[in-house]
């Protein structure tokens, strides 16, 4: 039996998939899940419908590895937000090989309608591809893999007796059900060129480089990518330490971040759900989001913005990442013990000096990275800096982390500000604090809008 598969972050519409297919469609929140079932030889699919909403994997990258093991399996956008016959739509498709688009409301028999077998199910199975079955400069695919599709996304090629290749059928060509019946009577496999798999692959990793600038994407996608690469530098911080070829390539992700940040507003919700994602995601990635929000509102320099805030929001943690006592970059400071905390309270030296060590990162941005936990009222740590000793965007790191770790704790936002006003606020520069006032107002107002949009649906 050939299933679909919904992958999809909103719970609430797979739960509906569920009720209204018996169980029939295979669904998950997560592509790193639908990555396993595209992959496992034995499962026999329909069709992908997905949303490239998830931050736990790449979209674009999720595209490319199912084209890779299942190249005729047809892929749909189940996205609420484009209309599917827009020019956006059909730009979007055309450059990531999609076949269609949903908007999430039509029920699952609208959905699978048109990919329900007009023929008769094959007892094989994708096993493995016998010895038979190869041929150099080709991908041997079941031949159930085309029995759910509209078109041949390729030319699409048999194997005759003596094992020399005939042309089947021509790319786009639409596929004629009793000849694909006679076809399943004589053969196993179809073949398609690797060549051209490897071109379809290509147009999407061009896709992907140019999703920031590209207006067609939603912002949820968006956010969601860069979410991705942010925890992608993290992890390899985390595993290899750091070097200059990795501070290249945290400069461009907060590049694409910065990009993102200046095309978002309050949105209906884009804003709030992209503070909201990097505050799941890690504390690092979170204060450099929101240090570049406040930097908006202070209109400071791109330049600096980047090469010092930025790159500083990401390095503050590093000498947290592997310490005697394990990583403690994910833990509170009422988390720690006395010899954790010993470390904890070391941290922002430890960083820098890391830093300095394996790289040629500006003196400014270290000094931000050593001051990121101190106070303008010099209440801070580690060294008790304040005054005209502090850097100002040391100060604008400090104050976000404060943030961070009270957000953390209280989740009601109204109780929330009143412990800010009370225990941190006092701490910092007026003009910091009003600055931050606005960005949070910002958000919360953006949080609303979402909340009320989710409700009129």
């Amino acid at each position: 039996m050939n299933r679909p598969l919904f992958v999809h972050s909103n719970s609430g519409i797979l739960d509906r998939i569920v009720k209204e297919s018996n169980s029939a469609a295979m669904v998950t929140t997560s592509m790193v899940q639908a990555l396993q079932w595209i992959t496992n030889p034995e499962l026999k699919l329909s069709a992908v419908y997905v949303s490239p909403d998830d931050t736990t994997f790449s979209a674009f990258r999720f595209l490319e590895i199912t084209l890779t093991h299942r190249p005729a399996l047809p892929i749909f956008l189940f996205e609420p937000k484009i209309a599917s016959g827009s020019d956006g739509a059909h730009r979007i498709m055309k450059n990531t090989h999609i076949k269609g688009i949903y908007s999430g409301v039509e029920t699952y028999q609208a959905l699978i309608g048109p990919l329900k077998e007009q023929i008769k199910d094959t007892v094989e199975t994708r096993t493995k591809i016998p010895d038979t079955a190869q041929k150099s400069g080709y991908i041997a695919l079941p031949i159930s893999d085309f029995f759910t599709g509209t078109i041949y996304p390729y030319n699409v090629f048999t194997l005759d007796e003596n094992k020399n290749m005939a042309l089947f059928a021509q790319k786009d060509a639409v596929i004629d059900p009793t000849y694909l019946a006679q076809a399943t009577q004589k053969v196993q496999f179809f073949y398609v060129k690797e060549e051209d798999i490897s071109k379809n692959k290509a147009s999407i990793r061009e896709a992907h480089a140019k999703l920031i600038d590209d207006e067609d994407y939603p912002k949820e996608w968006k956010t969601a990518e860069m979410m991705v690469s942010a925890r992608n530098v993290l992890n390899e911080m985390k595993m290899a330490g750091i070097n200059e070829s990795l501070i290249e390539y945290t400069q461009a992700m907060l590049g694409d971040l910065f990009k993102l940040i200046n095309k978002i507003d309050t949105d209906e919700g884009a804003l709030f759900s992209m503070i909201d994602r990097a505050k799941k995601c890690d504390r690092s990635v979170f204060c450099a989001s929101y240090s570049m929000l406040l930097c908006k509102q202070l209109k400071f320099e791109k330049t600096a913005t980047l090469e010092i805030l930025g790159l500083a929001s990401i390095l503050q943690d590093l000498a947290l990442y592997r310490t005697p006592q394990g990583d403690l970059s994910e833990k509170m400071p009422s988390q720690l013990n006395q010899e954790q905390m010993n470390v904890y309270l070391q941290h922002p030296t430890l960083s820098a000096d890391l830093v300095a060590s394996h790289t040629d990162v500006p003196q400014v941005t270290l000094q931000v990275v050593r001051q990121h936990h101190e106070r303008k009222d010099r209440t801070g740590f580690p060294n008790r800096v304040g005054g005209n000793q502090l850097h100002p965007m040391a100060e604008i790191l400090s104050l976000i982390n404060s943030y961070y770790d009270v957000s953390k704790q209280i989740e009601d936002d109204a109780a929330a500000i009143q412990e800010l006003a009370k225990s941190v606020f006092p701490h910092y520069s007026e003009n910091i604090v009003v600055a931050f006032k606005q960005v949070l107002g910002n958000i919360l107002k953006d949080k609303i809008h979402a909340a009320h949009a989710e409700q009129t649906k």
